[in-house]
């Protein structure tokens, strides 16, 4: 290995190790009083998807444990039972291939890793009342609101994004935001109606 080439490799690795200069967005999203959730999308260059470990969507008290998913493309989703009751978890969206993880017992679990970017509606042909949404996005720049509202989207690089919301359907809504590269940047959102 040449000199240049030992010089260049340890760049790369240092580039690698050196985290970017990277702030926070937070604020409140008014208006309906749902579940919302808060996503900001690059402008520009597509963000490199890493979908972390399963996340769980459990069944509990004949309801969806979280009612609003939001997770990033290629994640999979675990659907445990912690009820009582058989369930019969399934999607008629297209996004999501149509699947059905068919009849499960209590303690069971069932997993789908969702690779096309949408809304999944999630339904349980057993309970009819059982319904959810997971959220499939393009970037990992997203929050769901708290019970009052609130949201913190940690570690975003700098730069410009648009903002989007989503409450019960994706809103007209799109602001572009300049994320700073530290300290926070407020957002407050207003729900805006369809």
């Amino acid at each position: 290995m040449t000199r240049a080439s030992m010089i260049a490799a340890v760049l790369i690795c240092a580039l690698d190790v050196v985290p970017a200069a990277a702030g926070d967005v937070a604020g409140t999203v008014g208006g309906s009083g749902r579940a919302a959730v808060v996503a900001l999308e690059p402008v520009g260059a597509p963000v490199a998807l890493r979908p972390g470990p399963p996340i769980v969507m459990d069944q509990k008290n004949l309801a969806f444990v979280p009612a609003v998913l939001p997770v990033v493309r290629g994640t999979t989703i675990e659907f445990s039972n912690s009820d009582d009751v058989q369930h019969n978890v399934f999607s008629p969206s297209a996004i999501a291939g149509k699947f059905d993880l068919g009849t499960y017992g209590p303690g069971a679990t069932r997993r789908v890793t969702l690779t096309e970017a949408g809304d999944v509606l999630v339904l349980c042909n057993i309970h009819m009342e059982m319904e959810a949404r997971i959220l499939v996005l393009d970037t990992p720049y997203f929050a769901a609101t708290s019970p009052d509202g609130r949201y913190r989207i940690e570690g975003v690089p700098a730069g410009a994004y648009v903002l989007r919301l989503w409450q019960g359907a994706w809103s007209p809504l799109r602001r572009t935001i300049d994320v700073p590269a530290t300290g926070s940047l407020s957002v407050d959102v207003e729900h805006a109606a369809r």
